[in-house]
């Protein structure tokens, strides 16, 4: 089966590419399908470094130019720089950041309308780079590339597919009338999709609702992760009791719930602990009030700051927590990081809210905390896991064989891959 399989690329529209269209693509490869992953707006990045998807330069070009008008009156041998992966990167991070936020409801609303009067001529230069190969299926990897969906079925004569990745959130949070537009937009593009696949019950009911399409269009695939490099023999690491947080570090994600409740932990009990933190910082004036926070005398020199972690580094972060918790305000839509932790053997503490109870009832490695989340719940938790460390051992263990069991890459592509093939004509 020849897939085609298009991302947006990072930063420039919600869900950029992901750890899971990076993990699809290659788990469809593996299982022998022919796979080619094109980047249209902007470069594809998993956890900060460039993904091997080809970038297509004149759309991604084209978006430049109606993020930063004043591109169009340079010379070429200036603005030519500009189809580079790096400062196309560069200029859309800055250009749809949550403090330009006037620039991202136009460019939503434009690239949700189709292949219109300004990207008709990019697109066909698409179909041109795609050549005469014709696609078994088209794969989107997110609701806001949608505007695509009837021009690329058309001219590959193939059926479309989605993956719904949370794009409803990064619509709320565009201004008015663009969210508006967006929402009618995304709702009427989605019924080109043969099927849309999202990760689980909990996020089926509300593409069902957000997309307004019957609930036998919408397909459970669960998130799944390459476990074999994380599996972790050694015993799990008890002293001193380490924390972990691995994620993009912005105030949805909770990171201050939990330095909240490790400051409760180091000042109102018997426990040692200390916090190891990972990840991008999407939200400067976030993190530095945090680590102010971290620096007090309190705490200080009870942490460890480390920046994106990739291959060995990752692995070794994992090894060297007795404990992973992801504090996040928001639902899970995918959890990754949280099955990572799992799959090495590492007790999780998490929110009962998204996928994360789903995934505790096939790899229930840990606890869970009301979907509130306030930071002394937290504490409890983690004191309880400090104090029980046979228990918590046991927890390790069981998440590990169930995530092995139940969320690896292989399984989730397989099950990608029937529904390609299985779903019948709308």
């Amino acid at each position: 089966m020849h897939v085609l399989y298009l991302v947006a690329g990072n930063d420039v529209i919600a869900g950029g590419a992901t750890v899971r269209d990076a993990s699809f693509v290659n788990g469809l490869r593996e299982a022998g399908h022919d796979v080619t992953a094109v980047s249209l707006y902007g470069p594809a990045t998993v956890e900060g470094e460039l993904h091997p998807s080809r970038l297509f330069p004149p759309l991604a070009h084209n978006t430049l130019r109606r993020l930063f008008p004043r591109l169009a009156k340079f010379p070429t041998t200036i603005t030519s720089m500009f189809r580079r992966p790096r400062p196309v990167m560069s200029m859309t991070s800055y250009a749809v950041s949550g403090k330009r936020n006037d620039l991202r409801g136009p460019l939503a609303v434009s690239l949700l309308s189709g292949a219109n009067k300004m990207q008709r001529r990019e697109f066909f230069r698409l179909m041109e780079l795609l050549g005469d190969k014709k696609a078994d299926a088209a794969i989107f990897a997110n609701t806001m590339l949608s505007g695509l969906a009837e021009a690329i079925s058309v001219n590959l004569g193939c059926p479309v597919f989605c993956l719904s990745q949370g794009s409803d959130r990064y619509v709320e949070g565009l201004e008015e009338p663009y969210r508006s537009d967006a929402r009618k937009l995304i709702r009427k593009n989605a019924r080109l999709f043969r099927r849309v696949v999202t990760t689980s019950r909990f996020f089926a009911i509300r593409a069902t609702e957000s997309l307004a399409l019957p609930a036998n269009r919408i397909k459970i695939v669960p998130p799944g992760i390459e476990t074999a490099t994380l599996i972790n023999p050694a015993p799990r690491k008890r002293i001193p009791f380490t924390i972990g947080y691995l994620g993009p570090i912005r105030k949805e994600k909770g990171l201050d719930i939990l330095v909240e409740a490790f400051e409760t932990l180091v000042r109102d009990t018997t426990v040692n602990p200390e916090l190891w933190i990972s990840g991008q910082i999407e939200d400067g004036r976030y993190w530095n009030r945090l680590h102010r926070r971290l620096e007090s005398k309190a705490l200080a020199g009870k942490h460890k700051v480390f920046g994106l972690l990739s291959g060995n580094g990752r692995r070794e972060f994992f090894e060297g927590l007795s404990v992973f918790v992801v504090p996040s305000r928001q639902p899970e839509s995918r959890a990754t990081h949280m099955l990572e932790a799992m799959a090495a053997g590492v007790p999780v503490v998490g929110p009962a809210s998204g996928i994360i109870p789903e995934i505790f009832q096939y790899a229930n490695g840990g606890l869970l905390v009301s979907s509130e989340s306030p930071s002394w719940m937290f504490t409890q938790a983690l004191e309880l896991l400090a104090s029980m460390p046979d228990t918590a051992d046991e927890m390790g263990r069981a998440g590990s064989e169930g995530v092995v069991e139940h969320f690896s890459i292989a399984s989730s592509s397989r099950q990608l891959a029937d529904i390609i093939e299985n779903s019948p004509e709308l």
